[in-house]
This record gives structure tokens, C-alpha cells and sequence, in this order.
């Protein structure tokens, strides 16, 4: 039986995914920029979904939707950037490695046991107990999950 999630284990989670939030956005950006190039000019007007549209539209269209990517590519990286802040703010120098080691360099524990060249039981109680005290900092520094699942950090309280 797996145990509950602790705040912590949400948070090293989205510290993990937004790396692959990132390059789905910028995915995204390339595919609506490529539309702009191979898309063929049609003439002033056409009619789409009952709604007349000009070439222009469409490439303000096209423009809107990259700048929307690119700034929630930028708060996704502010947002790794607060994570990871409070990381190093663990005591345990070791326990930090392990968990950066983890979340911000690796897909897989095994991955991250050979990347730091740890012994699994050593890793695997580093891993604990840097999750253990990176809870204990979220409670004092007063860090709240939301519904969503994901930890609202006050940076100003570590």
C-alpha cells in the first residue's frame, strides 16, 4: 500500500513534469510558426466556421498564440527556479544532491542511483530523508497546497 502524498512529493513531482510542459510549449510555438510559413496565402477574405478571416487574422491569431506559449514557458522556469531555491535550502548537503540529482537530472531512480553512483539502499534512505526534510520545511515556512495538487511556495519566508 502505498503511503499518502506529503506536499513535498507534490512538489519534487511538478519539479519534475515542468521540463516536459516546457517542450510541449515550445513544440507548440515551432508547429504555429511552421503553419505561418506552409500555409498558403488565400485572398483577402475566406469564410471559416460562418466567420470571415483575412490572411492577417489568421498571423495575429498565430502571433497570440506563441506569445500565450511563450510566457507560460517563462513561468514554468520561474517557477523550476523556486523549487529548486528551496531545495538548496535543505540543511543536509547530501540529501540535496540526492533529490536535485532526481528531479531536475533524471527520469528514473535507477537512473539517478547510477548517475550518483550510490549504493540503492543508501540512495533510497537519502531520498527519504531529504523528502522528509523538505517537508518539515514547506510546514514551516508555511507553504499550502492548493486543489489543483500542486504547492504554492512564499519564497519570501525561506
Amino acid at each position: 500500500m502505498a503511503k499518502d502524498k506529503t506536499p513535498a512529493h507534490y512538489l519534487l513531482e511538478e519539479l519534475r513534469i515542468i521540463p516536459k510542459l516546457i517542450a510541449e510549449l515550445r513544440a507548440d510555438i515551432e508547429a504555429t510558426r511552421s503553419s505561418v510559413l506552409s500555409s498558403p496565402k488565400w485572398s483577402d477574405v475566406k469564410v471559416q466556421g460562418g466567420l470571415r478571416l483575412s490572411q492577417e487574422d489568421k498571423n495575429i491569431a498565430i502571433v497570440d498564440v506563441t506569445d500565450y506559449n511563450t510566457k507560460q514557458i517563462e513561468n514554468l522556469l520561474k517557477r523550476r527556479q523556486e523549487i529548486i531555491d528551496l531545495l538548496m535550502t535543505l540543511p543536509d548537503m547530501l540529501q540535496r544532491h540526492v533529490l536535485v540529482t532526481t528531479y531536475v537530472n533524471c527520469q528514473t531512480f535507477d537512473e539517478a542511483i547510477d548517475r550518483l553512483e550510490m549504493n540503492r539502499n543508501n540512495y533510497y534512505m537519502l531520498k527519504r530523508k531529504g523528502v522528509d526534510s523538505l517537508d518539515e520545511l514547506l510546514n514551516r515556512t508555511k507553504s499550502v497546497l492548493n486543489n489543483t495538487g500542486t504547492v504554492q511556495i512564499d519564497t519570501q519566508k525561506y
